[in-house]
């Protein structure tokens, strides 16, 4: 910090940092790609291309069987996904979920919870209740593009999805012929202690999206897309100047070998168990999520505020979330498990103190 302060981040600039800040590697992989081509338009073959799509496909379900377009957020990535699922099906209706959050454009913004929703949709949404059997029974009909969610609810609070809810999703797709997308902007890239939330639940969609941390701090948006779904999208609907240029895919590059590294996800899961065990205590209730996306629980008459604002003070940086009862854990994946410690030393001092923090 700016007054010279250490302190431990478990937020992760918001599931961005995947290496943590200063990675050796990461520089090193930037560097390198700026001395030798800096930029050039990705309408030509680019070397930097195809070392992340290598390295890239590695880590997705079925590596074999995907297309990738590249752009620069979330949001983008979110809309080409929208695009794709009209083009490849010829419908125009999505079913998405109270509590989404999908990006602040247009279309992403359309598929967003309400509170948050860019003002004008620009195409017809079916919102009904995360984990709502029934109701996605009814909705995820024959006029259905895609139905878009996030397989965590991540700004909702780290909502998890109920036991058996992404397998109905897939099976009520497969029955009416939409398409099932995963936003995985915040749960890719190794965060749950898999490559992707795919992989982690056994559910394996038609589209996936990622942003945030698939470069360690770069802006980037990537769309994968079924080879089966690639072959029925008009590819003319599709452009961008900046996504895939070779410095960010570099950056990539290097986070995705580093996911598939031995060790690293084992890494993932360890530091998750830690911080799971050291975060019960003082005003947490539960703790909910899956390796390193956590939602601490606290007491109902605990705000999350307070208790970020207090573990600030005693050198730990977390999130919050829409939920004011939640407070959020998405630090970097190399992340050491001994470290939660400093999560229980300052959960344990806000309990000592709550009354006067409340007042």
């Amino acid at each position: 910090m700016a007054d010279g302060k250490r302190v431990l981040d478990l937020y992760g600039g918001h599931c961005v940092n995947t290496l943590g800040a200063g990675d050796e590697g990461l520089r090193a992989a930037v560097d390198a790609q700026w001395r030798a081509l800096s930029f050039q338009t990705n309408l030509v073959d680019l070397e930097a291309r195809e070392r992340f799509l290598e390295a890239f496909g590695a880590n997705l379900p079925d590596a074999s069987d995907w297309s990738v377009f590249l752009s620069n957020s979330g949001a983008e990535a979110n809309e080409n996904a929208l695009k794709a699922a009209f083009s490849a099906t010829g419908r125009v209706r999505v079913v998405a979920f109270g509590g989404a959050f999908h990006g602040r454009t247009a279309a992403a913004g359309a598929l967003t919870d309400k509170a948050r929703a860019f003002p004008m949709a620009p195409f017809e949404t079916a919102r009904i209740r995360f984990g709502d059997f029934d109701a996605a029974t009814e909705a995820i009909d024959e006029r259905v593009a895609c139905v878009f969610l996030e397989p965590i609810q991540s700004m909702a609070g780290v909502v998890m999805p109920p036991d058996g809810w992404l397998e109905h999703l897939r099976e009520r797709c497969d029955a009416t012929g939409a398409l099932l997308a995963f936003d995985e902007v915040q749960t890719g890239n190794g965060r749950l202690g898999a490559p992707f939330a795919a992989q982690h639940f056994g559910v394996v969609p038609d589209l996936i999206t990622t942003a945030k941390g698939a470069a360690g701090g770069l802006p980037v948006g990537v769309t994968v897309m079924r080879e089966a779904v690639a072959e029925r999208v008009d590819a003319s609907r599709f452009g961008s100047t900046f996504g895939g240029g070779p410095v960010v895919l570099a950056a990539a590059t290097e986070v995705a070998r580093r996911i598939a590294a031995p060790g690293f996800l084992e890494n993932v899961k360890a530091a998750g168990v830690a911080l799971r065990k050291a975060a019960v205590v003082g005003p947490v209730r539960d703790v909910r999520g899956a390796g390193l996306l956590l939602g601490l629980v606290l007491d109902p008459a605990v705000a999350a505020g307070a208790v970020r604002d207090h573990l600030l003070r005693e050198g730990v940086l977390v999130g919050t979330a829409a939920d004011p009862s939640v407070v959020r854990l998405s630090p970097p994946l190399t992340l050491d498990p001994k470290d939660a410690e400093a999560l229980r030393r300052g959960l344990a001092s806000f309990d000592r103190t709550s009354m006067e923090v409340k007042a």
